[in-house]
């Protein structure tokens, strides 16, 4: 590694961790505010309180790191311009592209940490903050993430299923009815109703529910009851795949990982389910980590042509390139989540946008 290109790293990484560092203390301090009549009327302690402030961070992080690429790249190479330090570097015959390479390598590095990051460590951060604010800073007591009520949900094919409740803690369901229609829809097939349900796993590798003092009719293809049948003991039947998640409280696509998110989708698919925010948010996963290179590009083009002529335009110019593209990005998944726009094309189409204006500004560079 070239003395030129130490440099310009240990400015930016410096500048960089320097720049997080306050990102990440404004977060918390505006979190706190946000929260703080919360805190005072439910007081859930100094514990929990911590707690829920560490595990709050780390998603939040992996949303400011592509703004404070851009805020660090702004100063490393601005105050490098300002110094004259470019010119010098320019009249010894090294280009903007030489001068940007350690900077966008460094920038990859980050990229590649923060997927890592959102990966492994965001998604159970977010299951606890998410737990401990409903428990503990709203007050709603332990019992509020494991139990779902008054369920309605739609399984494969023609197939519903109607509760009081679920809890995700025992599996166990509270008067559940299972309800199977003709292919149509338009009539009743098969209806099963019982006290209680839970899930056993028994003969086989597959998923069976006991159902206690269970109840079923059964109805003729014009939909007219053709038999009943009342069980004195318990019974035990085969449900389809992945029935207890789909009963109990949904995790949002920032709680999962993308191998999660993905098997979720593909659940969802089967059972005929809108998937417009979960797709474009699987894709978003995959992508934004990844902004921070396409933002630091277009800051590095602005920044490199600063002097003490025009570097309040020049800082102006980067942070609102960055902040329209938190915009854009913003804008197209919510028309993702809608379907008004493809879930690739919403998730997408901000980065190659980006993209192609940061190597339209390096290509305009004339140094």
């Amino acid at each position: 590694m070239k003395i030129l290109d130490r440099y310009l790293l240990k400015e930016y990484l410096y500048t960089f961790a320097g720049v997080l560092f306050v990102c990440l203390i404004v977060m918390l301090v505006y979190m706190i505010i946000d929260n703080y009549d919360e805190i005072l009327k439910n007081d859930p302690g100094f514990k929990y309180t911590v707690l829920y402030f560490a595990n709050s961070l780390p998603f939040h992080i992996i949303q400011i790191v592509p703004l404070a690429v851009a805020i660090a790249i702004l100063f490393t190479i601005g105050l490098l311009s300002r110094h004259r330090e470019i010119v010098a570097m320019v009249a010894a015959g090294i280009s903007a592209r030489r001068i940007a390479a350690p900077i966008l390598a460094a920038t990859l590095g980050i990229c590649l940490l923060s997927f890592i990051f959102s990966e492994l460590v965001v998604p159970g951060c977010q299951q606890r903050a998410k737990y401990i604010e409903k428990a503990y800073i709203e007050g709603k007591g332990q019992r509020i993430q494991t139990k779902n009520q008054e369920i309605f949900v739609k399984g494969q094919g023609q197939r519903f299923y109607v509760m009081d409740a679920f809890d995700s803690a025992t599996n166990t369901m509270t008067n559940p009815t299972v309800i199977d229609l003709n292919d149509e829809g338009s009539g009743l097939m098969l209806r099963l109703s019982a006290d209680r349900g839970e899930l056993a796993k028994e003969r086989g590798q597959g998923k069976y529910w006991r159902f206690y003092n269970a109840r079923r009719w059964s109805y003729d293809k014009d939909g007219r009851p053709n038999g009943f049948e009342q069980f004195d003991k318990p019974i035990t039947l085969p449900m389809e795949e992945d029935l207890e998640k789909f009963l109990s409280h949904r995790k949002k696509p920032e709680e999962m990982n993308i191998f999660e998110l993905g098997k979720f989708i593909s659940i969802l698919a089967k059972r005929g389910e809108h998937v417009g925010t979960y797709a474009t948010d699987f894709h978003l996963k995959i992508a934004f980590p990844f902004s921070a290179l396409i933002i630091g590009l277009i800051c590095f083009c602005f920044a490199v042509r600063l002097d003490a002529r025009n570097m309040v335009f020049g800082y102006a110019m980067g942070v609102i390139s960055a902040i329209a593209f938190y915009g854009f990005t913003a804008v197209s998944q919510a028309l993702g989540h809608q379907l008004i726009l493809s879930p690739i094309v919403a998730s997408w189409a901000p980065f190659a946008l980006f993209a192609f204006l940061g190597y339209f500004f390096l290509n305009k560079l004339s140094i």
